[in-house]
């Protein structure tokens, strides 16, 4: 089912890009991932810490009015989790990385204040696991570590292969292109297989430049971009 949403997304972002102004361009980022474990007896409050991860990959914008985006990415970003519990007569410490081939798609919208915009958006995102790695320590030795084992195996598997949620963000956009924006991203599919359920929730930064296609779009952004 994942899949064909993706496929889906991707046939309606490239049908629209024919039809309407497109930009592209690279971005960049860095972020602070929790996951958030609960099952049907006990919730684990304040036992996982964030993790840090980044992004790198490429941004669109089509165009739909002088005031409202689509953007679509397509990035990959590492993620993870990470705990600490200290027992009476154990300490045990867990983390994991985790990379994804993420496609987030957002509707923006542009406050025009002359020297650029201040950006709002929302949407949603899929995400294919592309590497995964833990490391499991109980008073100081390692007694586990290497890749999660990925599937949808209760009893053989760690984590499952798809990720999938909301995208929220905001910040400023230069008319020539540069933009930050500051993100939250809430996971809405769970990750474990297992008996717990386990959600991503991650916070960051993500900047870069997005460059005009068309002649025509440039020159509509800044009127001195040709010098006569």
């Amino acid at each position: 089912m994942l899949k064909r949403t993706l496929l889906i997304i991707c046939i309606f972002a490239f049908g629209l890009s024919a039809s309407a102004q497109f930009r592209l361009g690279p971005t960049v980022g860095f972020n602070f991932n929790r996951q958030i474990h609960k099952s049907n007896s006990y919730r684990f409050e304040n036992i996982f810490s964030s993790q840090f991860g980044y992004s790198i990959g490429a941004i669109g914008d089509l165009v739909i009015t002088d005031y409202l985006s689509l953007q679509p990415e397509l990035i990959y970003t590492f993620k993870g989790g990470q705990y600490d519990l200290e027992e009476s007569i154990v300490t045990e410490n867990f983390q994991s990385r985790l990379g994804y081939i993420s496609m987030p798609i957002s509707l923006v919208a542009k406050k025009d204040v002359k020297w650029g915009y201040l950006v709002a958006g929302a949407g949603g995102y899929i995400s294919k696991l592309m590497f995964s790695s833990y490391s499991l320590d109980q008073n100081n030795v390692n007694v586990s570590a290497g890749s999660l084992r990925v599937g949808g195996d209760f009893n053989a598997d760690q984590i499952r292969a798809w990720d999938a949620g909301v995208k929220v963000r905001a910040g400023i956009e230069l008319k020539k292109g540069f933009f930050v924006n500051a993100f939250y991203d809430i996971g809405a599919y769970d990750i474990n297989p297992q008996f717990t359920t386990t959600r991503n929730k991650t916070v960051g930064v993500q900047t870069g430049f997005i460059f005009s296609l068309t002649e025509e779009d440039r020159y509509e952004r800044f009127e001195n971009f040709y010098e006569f």
